[in-house]
């Protein structure tokens, strides 16, 4: 019976990233020193961006190198480099101006860290008047996104919140959505707009160049030629090789005021590690299951799980041959098998044959079933492997993302 040792989690790891954590290579899609868009009374917005780079560690300096992308290809970006002290903070006010010296210029920014930092901005309109009070900012918060929760080909992801009740800057709010390239290649895309109800109303294909940000500025009415208010926006890569981020953005036309809309931000691929389960109960079993997800494809699976035998078990592990290529359908399903024959190095004592069903829940994780048929038992050194001849024993099974590529 031939064995393999597995690490693989015993407790479920949460798939959404739910707050800011620090990382060594991040993006932050959308900031400025331009003019923006007039509002219905003709005031122009001063848009400006301040980014803060914090460094966790207590014993290391953090070097920094930030990359300016503008809205083209950028596959040799300008860029500067700062150090970061541990335990401190470095505020970088107005950026783009101030540490690149730009003026009338949007663009995004990459930051590539010697070890995990934490980074935060602030996209802001300088130009707001209060009544009765100086002249203030009205401004949304920005944390920086790993490039490891890009989607690549076959992936999608939805921001909800998106709003645009009139033409251009005529209604109460208007709504954008910037985004940006992250490893160096082109990357196809679709944005679908969904109303409140979750109907489709509208579609429409896009393309960025190698680290190129972009922005689709009043996104309802670019994709559906029309306006919408509470709409949800997907994204969904569908072709190239590159990788992208999404963020919204949310403005309301009388003050300026922008409130980010962020992508949903789950594990849609590497590896993803759990438990297996008995199907009567949910009580954890022997056993675990390794799954390898990249593109939309399960790429690798293995796993160990054990069969009944008359009054006795036995553990087994199970993989396919040089590994799988199965879709994940679009609703994020997948079912895969695979046959083995298990010998005692000499003679073949049985065949099972494995298959494994699995559906991505909204947080990441995955659960399913494993059903083991076993057949062609043999009676072998004393012991009747017969008894082992049982049809649909069914499983079921958990995993959460573990490492490797988002």
């Amino acid at each position: 019976m031939k064995r393999v040792l597995m690490s693989l989690c015993a407790a479920m790891v949460a798939g959404a990233a739910l707050a800011t954590v620090p990382a060594t290579d991040q993006y932050l899609p959308a900031l400025g020193h331009a003019f923006g868009a007039a509002d219905v009374n003709g005031v122009r917005p001063w848009w400006r961006g301040d980014v803060w780079i914090f460094n966790p560690s207590s014993t290391q300096s953090a070097t920094v190198t930030i990359f300016l992308l503008r809205r083209q290809a950028n596959p040799s970006p300008e860029s500067r480099v700062i150090t970061v002290d541990p335990g401190d903070t470095r505020y970088l006010q107005d950026v783009i101006y101030g540490t690149f010296g730009y003026d009338n210029l949007f663009a995004g920014l990459r930051l590539l860290s010697s070890i995990p930092v934490l980074v935060t901005a602030e996209s802001y309109d300088a130009n707001v008047t209060v009544v009765n009070k100086v002249q203030g900012t009205a401004g949304q918060f920005f944390a920086a996104l790993p490039a490891n929760l890009a989607l690549q080909l076959g992936e999608a992801s939805d921001l909800p919140g998106f709003d645009q009740d009139g033409t251009g800057t005529a209604g109460t709010f208007r709504s954008n959505l910037a985004v940006v390239e992250t490893t160096g290649n082109p990357v196809n895309y679709n944005l679908q707009i969904y109303n409140s109800s979750g109907s489709l109303v509208g579609t429409k294909s896009y393309s960025l160049g190698a680290r190129e940000v972009g922005q689709i500025n009043y996104v309802i009415t670019d994709v559906t030629g029309a306006t919408g208010t509470n709409d949800r926006v997907r994204v969904v890569v569908t072709g190239g090789t590159g990788r992208m981020i999404a963020v919204g953005s949310r403005i309301d036309n009388r003050t300026g005021d922008p409130s980010t809309i962020d992508m949903v931000a789950i594990h849609q691929s590497g590896q993803f590690e759990g438990i297996v389960l008995s199907a009567s109960n949910g009580t954890t079993v022997d056993g675990g299951l390794q799954l390898v997800i990249g593109g939309g494809v399960l790429t690798d699976f293995q796993g160990v799980a054990g069969i009944p035998c008359g009054s006795d078990s036995f553990t087994l592990d199970f993989s396919p041959t040089g590994g799988s290529n199965v879709a994940v359908a679009p609703d994020g399903t997948f079912t895969t098998s695979v046959s083995i024959n298990y010998s005692d190095g000499t003679n073949n004592l049985f065949t099972t044959n494995w298959t494994l069903a699995g559906a991505r829940a909204a947080d990441g994780t995955w659960s399913g079933t494993l059903t083991s048929d076993t057949t062609n038992g043999a009676n072998v050194g004393g012991y009747n492997y017969t008894t082992c001849n049982v049809l649909g024993v069914t499983r079921q099974w958990r995993a959460a993302w573990t490492g490797g590529n988002s």
